[in-house]
């Protein structure tokens, strides 16, 4: 099974994941995670043009992944616990 790695750019993730369930910048995902005690972010640096993308129920029901980008390329991929409504919403995405 092939799996989202560093360094994958933005359309490759969608080629293999699909449009996500929402998207979110570096602003509004440190708000909205950063509280979080299992998720751990040590190494996510806030950068020009980040972003992150929400998978919802994905790799299984329940649990959300989460790709951080930085300058269109991922950075970091968390995969934790599904329990905000943001992360159950629509997303802009095309």
């Amino acid at each position: 099974m092939t799996t989202v790695a560093t360094g994958m750019t933005a359309q490759q993730v969608k080629q293999l994941l699909g449009k996500p369930t929402h998207s979110v910048d570096d602003n509004e995902y440190l708000a909205l995670y950063s509280s979080r005690r299992r998720l751990n972010f040590r190494g996510w640096r806030r950068r020009n043009r980040s972003e992150a993308w929400i998978y919802a129920d994905t790799p299984q029901v329940g649990l959300a992944t989460w790709i951080h980008f930085a300058a269109g390329r991922v950075e970091k991929v968390v995969v934790g616990p599904l329990t905000t409504d943001s992360e159950r919403g629509s997303s802009d995405e095309d």
